[in-house]
């Protein structure tokens, strides 16, 4: 007892180094923002930050001046004398050291003890709370999600006041270490959907989470998919209400994009502005937006199928024109359609790449000048153009599918351009049964149409008030089915 009472008083007057500091120092050797303040008062104490991620005035105001104040003699002195109006822990471990460090905390040794204190002395970046670009509405809140993940999670409880609003945090990435947060509502939502995406997220071993749309792979883990079977949306109302049906939310850090499961099909002829307007209003627009997607898809292939093989369904005077529109037309109705799409196809995808300055003028001339020319030119029919704009307007009603959409409009029209009529309803057929066997975290893709669900029909094609919304979905796991009574 007394040879170790001997050593450990040597070891403090040479002032050994903490077993955490030796092994941070040289982790971060040749980082020129690794900085390290060295402070004597009782004891030698060294502050250690990255400059890049903390604010010096945050180390100067909550660190710097209460260790100069106060003469302490360890870290629990040290963790009383800091500053109770920010975030300060003591590390447990070195992991939980060094990913506080990486995210901005400043870590403070002592000199001959091992362990350190964790100051939150991150520097505030980021954008402000605005209005999403992808999610604009006429009534109802204009907060959209940023790519903070503490804003974001602010958000959330700001609309659920309640201690049933749950999260359960995780790091994900080898080198990013992301933060992800899964939100669901306890009492409502299903906890064995809750724990299944626990565990996917948990599984997931890559170098870097850049955005939720990677971790939006792994929950959908049929790779050939090809629907969408994740739900993404920026506003935070929206996150909320699906989370009040049973769903959950994931919210990554450095993403505005916030990931909701169970998704289904119906949900993208739904809008946010939907639940602000009449239960009369809202049927009629979702019915708008699932004709408009249907006409998008099947238009073109139906345009063909017409023309080459079955004209003599087309009116006398519309085939008139028809015909002296494409006599002087040196391409087949197939190509020429399929010539259309992919020319608006290449449109689209310049026009999002564009800078804003320039975009509007590119979409304007590729459509208005471009079009007008290839007509005038003989190489294109003005039918074609007028049916494939029609086509490429109806794709935008579903923005989130936009893509996919495009190459049903493509798939389609191949088809009509080999089997005619027959072939679309068979290819229409086929993409029926697919989208019927797909299921998300057990819930029908399809529902609640296929299998059938005539209570969950109150919120799909024809809504009901909100008044009249008595029950949670059927469709949509959870353990509370009463909303109103």
């Amino acid at each position: 007892m007394l040879w170790w009472y001997i050593i450990r008083c040597v070891t403090h007057i040479k002032g050994m180094n903490s077993k955490y500091f030796t092994k941070l120092s040289q982790l971060y050797r040749g980082c020129d923002d690794f900085r390290v303040r060295t402070i004597t008062n009782g004891c030698d104490i060294n502050v250690v930050s990255l400059d890049t991620m903390c604010s010096v005035s945050k180390i100067r105001e909550f660190v710097i001046e209460p260790l100069i104040c106060v003469k302490a003699h360890g870290l629990k002195e040290i963790l009383n004398s800091i500053s109770c109006g920010i975030t300060v822990r003591e590390a447990v471990s070195f992991e939980q050291a060094l990913s506080d460090f990486t995210n901005g905390y400043t870590l403070v040794f002592v000199d001959g003890e091992d362990g350190c204190v964790c100051v939150d002395t991150r520097v505030e970046t980021g954008r402000s709370v605005t209005e999403p670009p992808t999610s604009l509405v006429m009534r109802g809140p204009r907060e959209g999600f940023v790519e903070d993940v503490k804003v974001n999670i602010t958000l959330l409880r700001k609309r659920l006041k309640t201690p049933d609003f749950k999260t359960v945090q995780l790091n994900v990435g080898r080198y990013t270490d992301t933060a992800v947060y899964v939100c669901y509502i306890e009492g409502i939502a299903d906890i064995q959907v809750v724990e299944k995406i626990v565990q996917r997220i948990s599984d997931i071993d890559i170098d870097g989470v850049m955005d939720s749309s990677y971790l939006s792979r792994y929950l959908d883990p049929r790779k050939t998919a090809l629907f969408y079977r994740v739900g993404v949306t920026e506003k935070p109302d929206v996150a909320v209400a699906k989370m009040l049906e049973g769903r959950v939310s994931v919210v990554v850090d450095g993403s505005p994009m916030v990931l909701t499961l169970p998704y289904l099909f119906i949900e993208d002829l739904q809008s946010p502005g939907d639940y602000h307007e009449s239960g009369l209003v809202t049927s009629v627009s979702r019915l708008l937006r699932f004709i408009s997607v249907l006409a998008s898809v099947l238009l073109p292939a139906v345009y063909v199928c017409l023309q080459k093989y079955n004209y003599q369904i087309i009116p006398l005077k519309f085939l008139i024109t028809i015909l002296n529109s494409t006599q002087s037309i040196p391409f087949s109705p197939l190509s020429e359609m399929l010539m259309v799409i992919i020319i608006f196809d290449i449109l689209r995808e310049a026009n999002l790449r564009m800078p804003t300055a320039v975009g509007m003028s590119l979409s304007l001339v590729g459509a208005i000048v471009l079009g007008d020319a290839a007509v005038k030119a003989g190489l294109l029919s003005a039918p074609a153009v007028m049916v494939g704009a029609l086509s490429g307007i109806g794709l935008y009603t579903m923005p989130e599918n936009t893509l996919v959409l495009s190459m049903l409009r493509m798939a389609f029209t191949y088809i009509g351009g080999i089997m005619g009529l027959l072939g679309v309803l068979l290819g229409l057929l086929v993409l029926l049964l697919y989208m019927s066997s797909v299921d998300s975290f057990g819930t029908p893709y399809l529902a609640p149409y296929a299998p059938s669900v005539q209570k969950d029909r109150q919120d799909a094609v024809f809504a009901k008030s909100i008044n009249d919304t008595l029950q949670r979905p059927d469709s949509v796991p959870n353990v509370n089915k009463t909303r109103k009574k």
